[in-house]
Parts: C-alpha cells; sequence; structure tokens
C-alpha cells in the first residue's frame, strides 16, 4: 500500500517528466436538420502538460481479448478529465512550439494508475 507521501512524491516525478503541452478537446454531441446525432470537437480545454509516446503498439482488453491498434500513447496528470469520445491536440514537444499540432482521438479505455493517467490514441488528420 502506498501511503499519502509516496502517491505525492510519485505524481510530482511524474508530472515533471512530462515535456509535452496538449489540450482536450471535449465531444459536443448535436442535432443536424434530419436530427442525426453528429459530434463535433469544437474547443480547447485549458493547456495541460503530457508525455507523448509516439511508439506504435497493440494490446488486448476486456473478456473477448478484443485487439486495439493504436498510434501512439500519453501520459496525462493524475486529475485530468477526459472521457474517451473526446479528442487530444499536442501543440508542444519537449517544450517546442510544433508548426503543425497533432491531433488524436482516444480509442482504449482511459487507464488510471497511482501516478497518472494513460491513454492510447490514433492519430487523425483534421
Amino acid at each position: 500500500m502506498f501511503d499519502s507521501g509516496d502517491l505525492s512524491n510519485m505524481r510530482e516525478c511524474q508530472e515533471a517528466h512530462m515535456m509535452d503541452e496538449g489540450h482536450i478537446q471535449a465531444v459536443v454531441t448535436t442535432a443536424n436538420s434530419m436530427n442525426e446525432q453528429v459530434e463535433s470537437w469544437p474547443a480547447d480545454g485549458s493547456a495541460i502538460s503530457c508525455g507523448l509516446d509516439m511508439r506504435p503498439g497493440s494490446e488486448r482488453h476486456g473478456p473477448d481479448k478484443t485487439v486495439i491498434n493504436y498510434d501512439a500513447t500519453i501520459r496525462l496528470p493524475i486529475g485530468t478529465t477526459i472521457d474517451e469520445k473526446d479528442r487530444i491536440k499536442v501543440d508542444k514537444r519537449f517544450g517546442e512550439a510544433l508548426a503543425s499540432p497533432l491531433v488524436f482521438d482516444v480509442i482504449s479505455p482511459i487507464q488510471r494508475g497511482p501516478s497518472g493517467i494513460r491513454v492510447m490514441l490514433k492519430r487523425i488528420e483534421v
């Protein structure tokens, strides 16, 4: 069992090693003229520190061992609010602004550990 001091130290260390910056784009669902549900991601949330790992991979999840193929993973601070339908836009890598932001869909369940959150991502072109 971790005590509160251990958890605090682990979280501080995790956040100190998040060298990138991005925004969570919350999904907004509206109805079009035919009353069909349309999803959009109109606004950036506040800038947050994150750790983007651009190595692709795959993992098996759930009782049926569904394979999830991902383009990248991202680490987020423990208190970050994110939903599986949100998008993440990374606009700074290693402290330097990107000429063109990297935009990703969340494609996995949110994985919460003792020191942070881990999310698997699929890159999209916007």
